[in-house]
């Protein structure tokens, strides 16, 4: 079965604040994914998710993607990188504000990507909609403030 994956990267005040409370933000996203964008809350959902997130870094991702896959085990065309390992696959495909990543097979093609974003930033929330699963890459320590 694909997964299929949207990640964001979350402004880190809303990632601090939503730590341990995701479910929140999932049923946002998700309403936002799956409401037709004429529905008054898609629209309302649009506009809180681009205030919480972040612009996705596409150079800086694309030169932590080269450094990190070995040039045998993907392609590139523009902002799509396509990874093979023995038993499956995945894509990684970059647009403005999120990633989408498609992967069947085992998990270890999708994890290789995971692990690059997670060196970029720890604020990446992951989802697949589908299956109903959904979590921080790299969780967020919460900080305490004195």
């Amino acid at each position: 079965m694909e997964r299929h994956y949207y990640t964001y990267l979350i402004e880190e005040e809303f990632a601090s604040h939503y730590f341990g409370r995701e479910s929140v933000m999932y049923k946002l996203f998700y309403d936002y994914h799956w409401t037709s964008p004429e529905n008054k809350q898609s629209q309302l959902a649009a506009r809180q998710i681009e205030y919480i997130t972040k612009p996705i870094p596409v150079s800086h991702i694309h030169k932590r993607l080269k450094m990190n896959l070995s040039r045998e085990d993907y392609t590139q065309v523009d902002c799509i990188y396509r990874l093979l390992v023995p038993k499956g696959s995945a894509s990684f495909i970059m647009k403005d504000r999120y990633i989408e990543i498609l992967a069947n097979g085992q998990f270890d093609a999708e994890t290789v990507f995971f692990e690059v974003l997670r060196k970029v930033s720890p604020c990446f929330l992951a989802m697949d909609f589908s299956m109903e699963r959904y979590g921080w890459l790299n969780p967020v320590k919460e900080r305490n403030f004195v």
